[in-house]
C-alpha cells in the first residue's frame, strides 16, 4: 500500500509542480500588468473632470428652484409607489455621494420632502456613508501612494493626527458646518485611517447636518435659498459640536501621557 501511494505521488509530482509554476507565472503577470501610479492618477483626474463636467452641464437642474419643480413631480410617483421611489432615490443619492461633489444639501432636502423625517434621514444617512466610503476607497486606491511619495512633507500633520486619533479627527471634519461633502473623503483617503473608522465617523458625524436638511425639506416650498436654513445660533452650536471630539481626544491623549 505504501509503495502504491508513493508511486501515485511520483506520477502526479510533475503535474503538481507544473500547476505551482503556472500559479507563480500568473501572479507575476498580474503584478506586472497592474496599473502604474501615473495611470491611476490619470484615471482619478478623468473621474474628477467628468464630475465637474456633469455639474456644469446640469447646473440649472441642480438649483433649488429646479429641485422644487422636480420634487413636486416625484412626490406623486412616491405616493403611489413608495418602495420603488425609495429604491430609486437611494441609488441616485448613493451615486452623487460617490462622486467628488462639493455639496449635497439640495438632494438631502428633497429626501425630507419626499419621505419625511424618519425615512428621509435613514436613506441619506446610510447612502451618504456608503457613497462617501466609496469615494474614500477610490481616492486611496488611485492616488494615495503617489501623492504621499510626491508630497510627503505636506502630509506630515495629517499622518500625525490620523495615526493617534484618526476617528476623532474624521468625526470633527464631518461635524463642521459648510464643509464640502467630498473633501473629508478625498483628504482622509490619503491618510492611514481604516475604512471602518472612516465609515463610522461619516455615519455618525453627518447625522446632525443631515437632519437639519431633511427637516428643512418638509417646508421645501417656503425655502428660497439653502442659507435660509442656518441661523447664527445653529452655526455656532454646530461648530462647538465639531470641537468636542478633538477636545475629548486631546484630553485622553494627555491623560495617557500622564499615567505612562
Amino acid at each position: 500500500m505504501y509503495h502504491l501511494i508513493q508511486t501515485e505521488v511520483n506520477v502526479h509530482s510533475p503535474l503538481l509542480a507544473s500547476g505551482l509554476v503556472s500559479i507563480k507565472i500568473l501572479k507575476q503577470n498580474v503584478l506586472t500588468n497592474a496599473p502604474s501610479a501615473a495611470t491611476k492618477i490619470l484615471i482619478f483626474l478623468v473621474f474628477v473632470a467628468a464630475t465637474l463636467t456633469l455639474l456644469f452641464v446640469f447646473k440649472d437642474n441642480l438649483s433649488l428652484d429646479a429641485a422644487k419643480l422636480s420634487a413636486s413631480t416625484a412626490l406623486s410617483f412616491v405616493e403611489n409607489n413608495r418602495l420603488e421611489g425609495m429604491l430609486i432615490f437611494m441609488a441616485f443619492y448613493f451615486a452623487i455621494c460617490s462622486l467628488p461633489m462639493p455639496f449635497v444639501s439640495v438632494p438631502t432636502m428633497i429626501a425630507g420632502f419626499l419621505f419625511g423625517n424618519i425615512d428621509g434621514l435613514l436613506i441619506v444617512s446610510f447612502m451618504s456613508a456608503l457613497g462617501g466610503t466609496c469615494l474614500f476607497l477610490i481616492t486611496r486606491y488611485l492616488c494615495s501612494d503617489w501623492i504621499q511619495k510626491k508630497f510627503a512633507d505636506k502630509f506630515t500633520s495629517l499622518k500625525k493626527a490620523t495615526s493617534t486619533d484618526s476617528f476623532m479627527v474624521a468625526l470633527s471634519m464631518r461635524l463642521v458646518p459648510g464643509m464640502p461633502f467630498s473633501f473629508p473623503a478625498i483628504l482622509l483617503g490619503l491618510s492611514k485611517i481604516s475604512t471602518l473608522k472612516f465609515y463610522a465617523s461619516t455615519q455618525l458625524g453627518l447625522l446632525t447636518i443631515l437632519f437639519v436638511y431633511v427637516n428643512a425639506g418638509r417646508s421645501l416650498s417656503e425655502i428660497n435659498a439653502v442659507q435660509d436654513i442656518f441661523s447664527p445660533q445653529l452655526i455656532i452650536s454646530m461648530l462647538l459640536l465639531a470641537i468636542v471630539p478633538l477636545t475629548f481626544g486631546f484630553i485622553s491623549k494627555k491623560k495617557k501621557m500622564l499615567f505612562d
